[in-house]
């Protein structure tokens, strides 16, 4: 698999694993302000098998696949990052710049196989399950690293190699579950069905649940159990597996060591209760892309807005149309953007980073459950603290159909513009066609999945045939 604008896997895998970590590491230590950890490893000691015999190293190599998920792949919070392409490609957002080419494709819902955003997805993506297989190998066979040293670092890797393949899925459907270095196997990979692909998520993530601390410190900046536990929520939930869904969401719920914030202006702090699993941010005083990427003081927007669809989703008394939008008026017209994330500027001390999974999402997971095992009052058990938070009235019975519509609803403006849940959910519920064919002109039965990169395929045909439509 290569990205155009990436080194290719073949580039990175010629001769020892090792040697792709000694550039990883080399490209960290010199040039990388990344504050996930202190680390000061001895230059003596990169080299062979001393890479994964040293925590410090590992510990290093696991850091640059956390600045690549930070900074370029997948769940970025910038212009490639899914919550930008995916808010544009569904109904959240709407697009203002004209110096945007590719994510105007999003946007119009006329995406090509050549689009440079979508083979970044695929590349960057992959790239990194290039690194968490190199991890993985290399801790396997060592036997220097203490006992938890190792598992920890090899539950972490298990668990990002699982994080990447989920939304790699979500955005493609059918492809290759890459668990080797190997160039040529690599090179060669076939796509397996997405039931395939989620069953392989499912034992990386339980493998990472045997491997990972209850407890991997208080910045939450690394996954620890209970991320891990929380990925596989998501994962039962997608896969319609209701019973696991609740096992796993409503063991961190009632379990966990993290409260929902009653008070909706603090819930994207860095210190938040409720926030699972954050990405640190680059340097002392940064904050989140997001910041960056939505947030504009004046009009017209410069590259986004919030769309009328979702501004028009909210209930009249719902708070977070108050506390996570802002809105911007020349006078004439007016806009809304995201604020979730306050900030787009160096604040001296670091006070908002990226959230990749925080508790609403879990409540609304055991919401959900529930409501398909017919347990009803169960479901409104977990839907009504989310509204009441909102300062909106509980919901009373209802029928299934009914509540779980509620659900979605719910998720809808309590999740809007993190990492696309909005398209993750509108494609799993089978509801995309019927609840965008009317807000998006161009919306076809297609746009369910992207395009497989053009250039991925001329470069390994065993990923023919192309998506249909495409």
């Amino acid at each position: 698999m290569r990205n155009k604008n990436k080194p290719s896997l073949n580039m990175l895998t010629i001769g020892p694993v090792k040697r792709w970590l000694l550039m990883g590491l080399f490209a960290i230590l010199v040039t990388s302000c990344d504050d996930f950890v202190e680390i000061d490893p001895p230059n003596d000691q990169l080299t062979g098998v001393v890479v994964f015999d040293d925590a410090t190293t590992v510990n290093a190599a696991l850091i640059h696949i956390y600045t690549g998920l930070r900074d370029q792949a997948l769940v970025n919070g910038g212009l490639s990052g899914i919550s930008f392409l995916l808010g544009l490609y569904t109904d959240e957002l709407d697009l203002y710049s004209t110096t945007l080419p590719d994510a105007r494709q999003f946007y119009d819902n006329a995406l090509l196989p050549s689009n440079n955003s979508v083979q970044d997805l695929w590349g960057n993506g992959y790239n990194l399950i290039h690194a968490t297989n190199a991890i993985i190998e290399g801790l396997e066979g060592s036997t220097a690293l203490p006992q938890d040293d190792r598992d920890h670092f090899l539950g972490e890797a298990h668990l990002l190699r699982a994080f990447t393949h989920l939304y790699l899925t979500g955005l493609f459907g059918e492809l290759p579950y890459l668990e080797t270095t190997d160039y040529v196997a690599n090179s060669e990979a076939e796509k397996e069905e997405v039931h395939s692909v989620f069953s392989k998520v499912i034992a990386d993530l339980e493998r990472a649940k045997t491997l990972l601390p209850m407890n991997a410190g208080s910045e939450k900046v690394r996954p620890d159990r209970w991320t891990a536990s929380a990925i596989l929520a998501r994962v039962h939930l997608y896969n319609g597996q209701w019973e696991q869904a609740w096992a796993e969401a409503i063991d961190i719920i009632t379990n966990g060591s993290y409260s929902l914030n009653t008070n909706l202006e603090q819930v994207f702090l860095n210190d938040s209760p409720e926030t699972l699993w954050q990405f640190s941010v680059g340097s002392t005083g940064a904050n989140t892309y997001e910041g960056h990427t939505f947030i504009f003081t004046s009009g017209p927007p410069p590259t986004t807005a919030l769309s009328d669809h979702l501004m028009g989703a909210f209930e009249e008394e719902d708070a977070r149309k108050v506390q996570w939008i802002a809105s911007i008026t020349d006078g004439t017209d007016t806009w809304y953007h995201p604020n979730k994330y306050r900030l787009n500027t160096n604040s001296g001390t670091t006070q908002e980073q990226s959230i990749v999974i925080r508790l609403a999402e879990l409540y609304l997971i055991a919401s959900e459950a529930q409501a398909h095992l017919g347990n009803l009052y169960e479901a409104l058990n977990y839907l009504n603290p989310i509204r009441e938070r909102a300062g909106l009235a509980p919901l009373g019975m209802m029928g299934q159909s009914d509540l779980l519509d509620a659900i979605q609803q719910e998720r809808r403006v309590e999740l809007f513009t993190e990492h696309g849940h909005r398209f993750f959910d509108l494609k799993r519920t089978e509801r995309a066609n019927s609840e965008l064919s009317d807000t998006k002109p161009n919306w076809e039965a297609r746009d369910m999945q992207l395009p497989l990169p053009e250039s991925e395929i001329l470069l390994n045909p065993n990923l023919l045939p192309q998506n249909e439509g495409y």
